[in-house]
């Protein structure tokens, strides 16, 4: 369990840094050491991964994915870390995947 959080935050951490290949890794490494990821390792994993696709130049499937992730957790969940990486990830977008990823912060 302690390598699966290590992976976790090593996704952050290499997300931050713009390297989203090795994020990729650390990402899939946490799933695959985590027999069933809590809530809000998902959604912060999820939010990972969207952050680099908007990185690799895929805004508009970065908000997508933000979104979805987003409608599907409960009021509970929706504060802390999750919603600091979707508004990180918010500040970067631009057009049309920024104000969707706005729009489904703000409700």
């Amino acid at each position: 369990m302690r390598r699966a959080k290590l992976c976790v935050h090593l996704s952050q951490a290499f997300t931050l840094m713009g390297r989203t290949r090795e994020a990729n890794a650390e990402r899939e490494a946490a799933l695959v050491l985590t027999r069933s990821p809590s809530v809000v390792t998902r959604a912060l994993l999820t939010m990972d991964t969207a952050t680099c696709l908007s990185i690799d130049g895929e805004p508009a499937a970065a908000a997508d994915m933000a979104v979805g992730v987003w409608q599907e957790l409960s009021a509970a969940f929706r504060d802390g870390l999750v919603r600091s990486r979707a508004e990180a990830l918010h500040r970067i977008l631009a057009g049309p995947a920024h104000d969707q990823l706005g729009e489904s912060l703000a409700s």
